[in-house]
């Protein structure tokens, strides 16, 4: 049975099957949310895909320049 919090509540602690632990989960409009150790990793993940992104987009703009397309 699924577990309803007040809307005071910020974190409950619970089971994270990703994690195989218990760990903190962000409390969202009194429902349990994402495991707070998972989505601090999910976003350093995307932090580093988005600089490699960025670097991907420098390096293409530099060869752009030196090898212009022809049409």
């Amino acid at each position: 049975m699924p577990e309803h919090y007040t809307k005071n509540t910020l974190e409950c602690t619970a089971w994270c099957n990703k994690c195989a632990n218990f760990t903190q989960h962000r409390v969202d409009t009194g429902r349990r949310g994402p495991c707070i150790p998972c989505m601090e990793k999910r976003e350093k993940d995307n932090e580093v895909e988005r600089i490699k992104r960025g670097l991907a987009e420098e390096q293409r703009k530099e060869r752009e320049k030196r090898e212009p397309k022809l049409f």
